[in-house]
């Protein structure tokens, strides 16, 4: 392993979807000359699971130190709306509900770190959130929707490296000292360190087995507006609610994109898998809708967001990049950094996660221990949610 002196740093990123450009983004500013390779002509493409207009930014976590992640991860968020000069986090709050055990949990994480959290009745939910909601609730006032599409933007503006689009990575080749990154058209680019955030092909392009890899995944996406001539009134928040399904929805900001303005509406369970072998990211072909996993939401919809009509005004299928354990692979094998398993939950945690695997490259201490993010490591109790 070699740790190249200041001044003379050279990475490559492999991947422009969120991680690989947060990655990029902390290496930049660390005085690293880096070159981000996207396989697809554009960034947020339609297989990327980074693509679309809104994420969930939520503080609550059952498990203590995802929140405190996310604390992490949302003064980043701030740094780079300020360097961006646009908003990105657009605070809404978040009503989770459902399973009582797993309210109770993150009632108690979140007290831990001094979050904010409110436990409301129903029908309080109902009055001042339009949340249908059946049992204990627990509202969490900071929490709110990342600008999915925007924050991309904004981290190559602000990046300070370079990106090369339509570059798809064949090979990795690790040398006595660096890399080389061979593209598929057959050039070899070499690196002192490279950032391997190939998604579903990051552990295969690595090279090396993990023992919590796992298969790909499919969950269903549908967008809903009110009735026609109806307002959304009251505003509505992001909501969980906590089950075997992990129901959850978030309003798309206004002008963010095609969806703007809707409110979108998924699941945390994983829907179709997808073989990591069989996986092409670069297919331009749009993924079927499933019509059970419709039904399902449009089912979540009817009970939970009575303001809303039933029937979806567009639908999609997203990618989550999976781990058996659904905590993040962060680890570094030789001269190669490897970010990726993010499981559908990670996209709140990205500015943190980009200085993580650059601490990883250069060398640093990490903030965090990140012995539970390794390549090689037990499984254990899975966080949920998006």
């Amino acid at each position: 392993m070699i740790v190249a002196v200041p001044g003379d740093r050279r990475c490559i990123v492999v991947g422009a979807g969120l991680l690989g450009l947060c990655a990029a983004h902390a290496l930049a500013r660390r005085g690293w000359r880096v070159l981000v390779l996207e396989g697809a002509g554009t960034v947020g493409h339609l297989r990327s699971g980074s693509k679309g207009e809104a994420r969930i930014f939520r503080l609550g976590y059952p498990d203590p130190l995802y929140v405190e992640m996310a604390l992490a991860a949302r003064e980043r968020w701030r740094a780079l709306e300020s360097a961006a000069g646009r908003p990105l986090l657009h605070t809404t709050g978040q009503v989770t509900f459902g399973d009582g055990d797993a309210l109770q949990a993150i009632g108690a994480a979140l007290a831990a770190a001094g979050a904010p959290a409110e436990r409301l009745s129903p029908r309080d939910v109902s009055a001042r959130h339009g949340i249908a909601a059946r049992g204990p609730v627990l509202f969490e006032p900071s929490s709110g929707v990342l600008a999915a599409d925007g924050c991309l933007r904004a981290l190559h503006a602000t990046g300070g490296f370079e990106l090369r689009a339509g570059a798809a990575v064949a090979a990795l080749q690790q040398r006595a000292a660096g890399v080389t990154v061979v593209t598929a058209d057959g050039e070899g680019l070499d690196a002192d360190v490279v950032v391997d955030c190939a998604g579903p092909g990051a552990l295969a392009l690595l090279g090396v087995a993990s023992t919590v890899a796992a298969a790909p995944s499919l969950p269903q996406v549908a967008y809903f507006r009110p009735p026609p001539g109806a307002d959304l009134v009251p505003a509505l928040p992001v909501f969980i609610e906590w089950g075997d399904a992990m129901v959850y929805g978030l309003p798309v900001p206004d002008g963010a994109g095609v969806h703007g303005g809707t409110y979108k509406v998924s699941h945390h369970t994983p829907g179709t898998l997808l073989g990591r072998d069989g996986f092409d990211p670069l297919d331009p072909a749009p993924f079927a809708d499933d019509p059970a996993l419709v039904a399902l939401l449009t089912d979540a919809v009817g009970r939970v967001l009575p303001s809303l009509s039933p029937e979806p005004v567009a639908t999609e299928r997203c990618v989550y990049d999976n781990s058996s354990d659904t905590d993040f692979v962060l680890d570094r094998v030789g001269d190669v950094v490897v970010g990726c398993g993010t499981s559908g939950h990670g996209f709140k945690f990205g500015p943190l996660l980009g200085e993580l695997l650059a601490d990883l490259a250069d060398g640093t201490r990490p903030a965090l221990d990140l012995g539970r993010f390794a390549l090689q490591r037990g499984v254990g109790a899975a966080p949920a949610g998006g």
